[in-house]
């Protein structure tokens, strides 16, 4: 989920079709589900390439990015959180958009803000280190039990958005941001043999469904292979 003019955020760990969904407030949020299957086949592959460009064109559209919220249940940092923070944070904004970390499912904590003081170190030692963070609640609970921790959560998250909302925007370049994109999503769903790439299948899918001009889709191509042999 991601903040400001527009936003962009990686959930822990959902099917990856990187769809995204809107959150119409003060500031506009993005939704994105995270990468889950260790594997993606050819057709998953395309798929998950269009739902990655009609995301990146909607970010540019509303005037970049401001911040990227990174949702975690409370627990030891897996090896798909730790794909999903390089795959959004280094790879697709190439480190230049604050990244604030949201922690959840704290409300049988004495002290929510004790969780972060206790695992810092783990967080940060696997290469997740955001520039601000929460610890919070996302539930009520039966009867309203947890109802005083859920508002104190509901301020946090609203002061974090406010925070990151009064940067400046990290511009959007479509075609690099989706150039990145493609590479790093083959790079860690699909296995090097079982993905039947067909440049012509690449060329169909960015001019019938990304609607690119050919010459564009072409140039594209051409981005991603160059990447390919200097990686």
């Amino acid at each position: 989920m991601g903040v400001g003019k527009s936003s962009l955020s990686s959930s822990g760990a959902q099917s990856c079709t990187l769809e995204s969904t809107e959150y119409p407030l003060n500031v506009n949020l993005f939704d994105t589900v995270g990468l889950d299957s260790p594997t993606m086949n050819n057709a998953g592959y395309l798929d998950a390439l269009v739902k990655a460009h009609e995301l990146i064109v909607s970010l540019k559209n509303r005037g970049g990015v401001h911040g990227l919220l990174f949702c975690m249940k409370a627990g030891r940092v897996s090896n798909t959180m730790q794909q999903n923070y390089r795959l959004f944070y280094e790879f697709l904004c190439q480190e230049q958009v604050p990244l604030a970390l949201v922690i959840t499912n704290l409300e049988n904590e004495e002290n929510m803000d004790d969780w972060w003081t206790k695992n810092r170190a783990h967080i940060e030692n696997s290469g997740i280190v955001p520039v601000t963070h929460v610890c919070i609640t996302t539930i009520k609970g039966f009867q309203n039990a947890y109802q005083a921790r859920y508002l104190e959560s509901r301020k946090k998250v609203l002061n974090m958005l406010k925070e990151l909302g009064d940067r400046d925007p990290c511009s959007v370049d479509v075609s690099s941001w989706f150039a990145r994109m493609c590479k790093k999503l083959r790079e860690f769903l699909v296995p090097t043999k079982g993905l039947g790439r067909s440049r012509q299948k690449m060329l169909q899918m960015l001019t019938k469904r990304c609607k690119l001009r050919k010459e564009d889709a072409v140039h594209l191509l051409q981005r991603i292979d160059a990447d390919d042999v200097g990686a």
